[in-house]
């Protein structure tokens, strides 16, 4: 019998047991002896449709196997996540210490450098031959690994084909598209329908991102210590891009990630290009199953280095080795999310999940259709690209040096000197990462 159904086996009787006790303070008794003998594992992440809900499904069925261990799942925003441990662990403060936390890709470099010692390494608890090379570089410090792969944060560009059939575009047109031929898509869109393409935040430069990973460049070089910004094509090429969705009226201006999920939510924009995370929020609406669709981002315009793949966002599991339960907490993750493609195939279905994993043909929900896209095999779409997506260091300064970008971008998009932005960015850069 297999290990979930085991658990799940166990969870009910267990239940049964205890929901049979007729005698209310011997069944109290009982709860308190058993919660004073517990292990507690406590978990700190963000995103309650997605890495919340993922890790709560992972702790009943964890704990109907190992009824010795109690594992204590808190919500929290991934800023204040990253400061409280950073805080914590500077003033080795281990009582306040949670013994699994959840870290975005971009971060893990940053906290790793400083903190290495602190966490367990896993390369011994874990198939990491499994995993994407993209997201394995992350999770790596001084030739150590010491995160668990979760989600891929591969792009793709997610649309309402029901808005652009009323602008007279099918789905041939919204595929192999460079970024010149989307934002005429959109200025012909708005002009027809009223809508406009995607959202565009001017206090996050995600596009930046997707757009400089998809030609295998980041704000660092591969040493991921030197800045890369005068001289990087691909960010100059974003910035542009930028200006272009402004200009046209294809972008519509949003402030933070809840307007962001409330314009597509709502229709008030025809596409989404982000991470395939962003599946669920979109499956939010069931009013729109059957209207969107998903195809590759667009390609840099003249940059013979930019494929349609890129990368926003993911996560992964770390474990803290001074926290609470690390050799319980190291059991849950690496039982459930390193080496569990049973659980990690009910997360394609639930949550709607993108392994990041390099034999995506594994897992039984693969070759699944959605209704919601269309009967699309979005699954395999989304994890196919996953493999190709150019691996990049982001070193450990990846939002400090956005802030600068995003800074100097106000102050030259109106005379468009973006050379003398990025010469300008680097200089500040320079200066910090020193």
């Amino acid at each position: 019998m297999n290990k979930i159904k085991t658990g799940m086996i166990l969870f009910i009787l267990i239940t049964a047991v205890l929901s049979g006790c007729s005698d209310n303070k011997t069944e109290q008794a009982q709860k308190t002896v058993k919660t004073e003998a517990m292990e507690e594992v406590e978990v700190w992440l963000w995103d309650e449709t997605f890495n919340v809900k993922a890790a709560r499904m992972a702790a009943k069925i964890y704990e109907a196997d190992n009824p010795g261990v109690n594992i204590v799942v808190r919500s929290r925003e991934r800023e204040e996540i990253l400061s409280d441990i950073q805080r914590l662990l500077s003033a080795k403060m281990y009582d306040s210490l949670p013994d699994v936390i959840m870290m975005e890709d971009y971060d893990a470099q940053g906290v790793l450098s400083s903190f290495d010692e602190e966490f367990c390494e896993l390369s011994d608890k874990v198939d990491y031959e499994r995993f994407s090379e993209y997201k394995l570089r992350v999770c790596e410090w001084d030739g150590k690994r010491y995160g668990i792969p979760f989600d891929s944060g591969a792009t793709a560009l997610f649309y309402r084909s029901d808005i652009l059939e009323e602008a007279g575009y099918t789905a041939s047109d919204m595929a192999d598209l460079t970024w010149d031929e989307f934002i005429e898509i959109g200025r012909d869109v708005y002009q027809k329908t009223g809508i406009p393409m995607i959202t565009i935040d001017p206090t996050d430069m995600s596009l930046c991102r997707i757009i400089m990973q998809s030609c295998g460049r980041w704000y660092v070089k591969d040493d991921g210590t030197t800045p890369d910004i005068a001289e990087n094509d691909a960010l100059l090429g974003a910035l542009k891009v930028y200006e272009k969705l402004i200009i046209s009226n294809a972008g519509k201006s949003v402030n933070g990630w809840d307007d962001f999920i409330s314009a597509f939510q709502k229709g008030e924009v025809a596409a989404v290009i982000t991470g395939c995370w962003v599946v669920s929020n979109i499956k939010a609406v069931p009013e729109q199953s059957g209207l969107w669709r998903a195809t590759q981002i667009p390609v840099l315009d003249e940059n013979p280095d930019s494929v349609p793949m890129s990368n926003i966002g993911g996560s992964s599991w770390y474990v803290l080795k001074h926290g609470k339960n690390p050799e319980a907490a190291v059991d849950y993750v690496a039982d459930m999310f390193g080496n569990n493609d049973e659980f990690m195939d009910i997360l394609i279905n639930e949550i709607g999940i993108t392994p990041a994993v390099k034999n995506p043909a594994v897992y039984k929900s693969y070759e699944q259709t959605d209704p919601f896209f269309g009967n699309q095999r979005i699954t395999k779409f989304l994890t196919e690209m996953t493999e190709n997506i150019p691996p990049v260091n982001y070193g450990s300064s990846t939002y400090v040096i956005e802030d600068m970008v995003e800074e100097e971008y106000q102050n030259y998009f109106i005379d468009r000197r973006y050379e003398e932005c990025l010469m300008a960015v680097e200089s500040k850069a320079a200066a910090i990462m020193r």
